[in-house]
């Protein structure tokens, strides 16, 4: 997620200067803990489960400064790594380029990715049919290159009645439909992806990243999310989601990680919603970085309970030599 930079003061300026409102669950700020409290803190937890934009990097491909050596400490300190992405528009093997460029040792198991997330759900469920994808290409490659069956789509302007049935009719067997992010989504795929849905009760309705918004270039766009609840709304079905912030996630990762402690987690993000909602809905320790979309005014906000995160610090680097 791109950062929202502040031209007259920093976050931690800013951070000093706020009062927070009290919560249930009280925000606890990195820099202001005793020595002791950071090594309770350190001590709390076995296991981090990191986003990458926003808190590694930016959108477009921007470095934050100091973010390997956190990670690298982090490491030396015992402590394991996993990286977990919303951005599926990114293939697996381009996200370990990325890693690699940037001096991160990564081992493809590290990544939870929307697009293997579901790959993998559906080899443990022995899926075996057609599915219909309103997703990226590099999705729709991944599940090809992993031997699964993705219709091929129409293309075709509509512009008559005529030319929406050609488009939305379908007798393929379709067994299950994704729904991740789609730049080239129209209202003629959704009415197909309902058609599916509404017509198979057995078809299987699966959600990738489930964002509101997403950002690019510095502005907000809608994300996949309000259009899962379209079809949800629809065919009166939920989706599966096995992205964040789908709490079928954290099932994924507790077993795929063999984590038997979810409090043993620390999940560090940038979002209030996509990851701070999802990591406490799902029991984790929770640190919010500002180095993404969430700024120190967004705390200010009558935060509920699930949206509060346990830690606040102003960016990933403040890791590095923590209990130095």
């Amino acid at each position: 997620m791109e950062h929202k930079v502040n031209s007259e003061k920093s976050s931690s300026e800013l951070i000093s200067e706020l009062e927070y409102p009290k919560s249930p669950n009280a925000i606890k700020y990195l820099n202001e803990l005793t020595l002791k409290q950071k090594q309770d803190f350190f001590d709390s937890f076995d296991l981090i489960l990191c986003d990458c934009d926003g808190v590694i990097w930016q959108t477009l491909h921007e470095l934050l400064p100091g973010s390997p050596e956190a990670i690298d400490y982090l490491k030396r300190q015992g402590k394991e790594v996993i990286y977990v992405t919303n951005n599926s528009i990114i293939p697996i093997g381009m996200q370990l380029k990325k890693f690699e460029r940037f001096g991160i040792e990564v081992k493809k198991h590290e990544i939870v990715h929307p697009a293997q997330t579901i790959c993998d759900y559906l080899k443990s469920i022995q899926f075996d049919g057609l599915i219909f994808c309103l997703t990226s290409e590099a999705f729709k490659s991944l599940l090809r290159e992993a031997g699964f069956d993705v219709v091929e789509e129409l293309v075709g302007y509509v512009e008559t009645l005529d030319d929406l049935r050609a488009v939305i009719n379908s007798d393929d067997p379709v067994k299950a439909v994704i729904i991740d992010v789609d730049f080239n989504l129209t209202a003629s795929k959704l009415m197909r992806a309902h058609g599916y849905l509404k017509n198979n009760s057995e078809c299987l309705f699966i959600g990738g990243a489930a964002d509101t918004l997403i950002t690019i270039g510095g502005k907000d766009v809608i994300g996949p999310g309000p259009y899962i609840s379209v079809l949800e709304n629809t065919t009166k079905r939920k989706a599966l989601i096995l992205g964040k912030p789908g709490v079928a996630l954290r099932d994924f990762i507790m077993e795929q990680h063999k984590i038997k402690n979810a409090r043993r987690c620390l999940f560090i993000g940038d979002s209030i919603v996509t990851d701070i909602r999802f990591a406490k809905v799902c029991g984790f320790q929770t640190l919010l970085v500002l180095t993404g979309t969430t700024t120190p005014e967004d705390l200010q906000s009558k935060l509920t309970e699930t949206d509060t995160p346990d830690y606040v610090c102003e960016r990933l680097a403040d890791l590095n030599g923590f209990l130095s």
